[in-house]
């Protein structure tokens, strides 16, 4: 379905399914209930709600295999590339790729018609990160093992850790780079996710995200080629909460809106991306601005994130367009004008900006 663009949720309770559709969520991931009672339960919670689950193959998941709210199965352990605990208080070494690919072979015997969904920690994006342990494993490594490969990184999040983790505080543009890369080992064309931090997830961390702050997370991603988002929402600070965001009405707010505006864009999303049609260069060296161009019928949609902290103004021109007339800023309530093929705008803090371009307006200058 062109229309329906993957907009999951990390590990929530069904309890929480309705709130979770008025955010804008459309897919569980992960097993959360406590028995296996309840997750019965939870595929008809979300069954009557319109909603869907990726779920792991327990006896519950087996069960239920004719059940189309089962869109894929979670594959356990979340985080296999990180160092994993030996249950006495320390850590041995990742799992073995090669595990997982023979796990990940026993699901699709199982059942060959659903995507497996594998969940992936910040080393994806993060070539320091202490937490995968020593002589660990090769990133890519894990890729073969998942039709959708996610994985998460929380730049704003680890600015109150060990000196390991602020390495990347405010490093919003991890998660875009993420994407690229499992791309770049996709050996199948898997589709690629991403986590989004929305809250205060560290007890040691003072502040998550601002609402811009994820939104441009979200976008950045998207701009690389994410195909589908999942949100982590839960809270430890100043306690945990499970549904977390909702203690922040701004960013739920924000939240709901941003979803609003994917799901509107879906067809877009979910379109061929058109290469070197649009250029953009930045005013300020040490802010690009990245962008991904798409079009429906005649109408060009360019869409545009600054991918470094601070504000720049940005330059677009549209290859062999000499044409003038006026670019459309998306849900902004705001136009730009359009003259011989190029037009300018300001990008702020974390700014994100798509532009809508019907060439059946403009006038061409031949």
């Amino acid at each position: 379905d062109p229309s329906f663009f993957p907009i999951s949720v990390w590990l929530q309770g069904s309890w929480h399914a309705t709130e979770m559709a008025q955010l804008g969520v459309n897919i569980y991931v992960g097993n959360n209930a406590g028995t296996d009672e309840l997750a019965a339960n939870d595929l008809t919670i979300l069954k009557n709600l319109g909603m869907y689950a990726i779920v792991g193959q327990d006896s519950v998941g087996l069960a239920n295999i004719g059940d189309p709210t089962i869109v894929g199965w979670w594959m356990s352990p979340d985080e296999p590339d990180n160092a994993q605990s030996d249950g006495s208080g320390g850590y041995g070494p990742p799992v073995a790729p090669s595990t997982l690919v023979t796990q990940y072979n026993a699901y699709k015997a199982a059942d060959a018609t659903r995507p497996i969904y594998l969940g992936l920690g910040q080393g994806v994006a993060y070539d320091g990160w202490e937490g995968r342990g020593s002589n660990a494993p090769a990133e890519s490594g894990y890729v073969p093992a998942s039709d959708i490969v996610d994985f998460d990184i929380y730049p704003y999040n680890n600015c109150g850790g060990d000196a390991n983790e602020q390495v990347t505080c405010g490093q919003f543009w991890l998660n875009a780079l993420g994407i690229d890369r499992l791309h770049q080992w996709s050996n199948r064309h898997q589709a690629v996710w991403t986590d989004i931090e929305t809250t205060t997830i560290a007890a040691n961390t003072s502040s998550g995200p601002t609402p811009a702050q994820t939104r441009s997370e979200v976008w950045l991603a998207l701009i690389h080629g994410a195909n589908g988002i999942t949100y982590f929402i839960d809270t430890w600070n100043p306690a945990f909460r499970e549904d977390g965001i909702f203690a922040d009405a701004t960013m739920a707010a924000a939240v709901t809106a941003l979803n609003q505006q994917i799901k509107t864009l879906a067809p877009l999303l979910n379109s061929a991306n058109i290469p070197n049609l649009v250029g953009v260069t930045s005013s300020n060296a040490v802010v690009p601005v990245d962008l991904m161009v798409k079009a429906s019928g005649q109408t060009l949609y360019i869409f545009s994130a600054a991918s470094r902290a601070g504000t720049t103004r940005a330059s677009f021109a549209v290859s062999d367009l000499p044409a003038d007339g006026s670019v459309t800023v998306v849900g902004e309530s705001r136009t730009i004008d359009f003259a011989t093929g190029k037009f300018s705008d300001d990008f702020a803090a974390n700014g994100v900006h798509i532009y809508q371009l019907d060439l059946s307006t403009v006038a061409c200058n031949h």
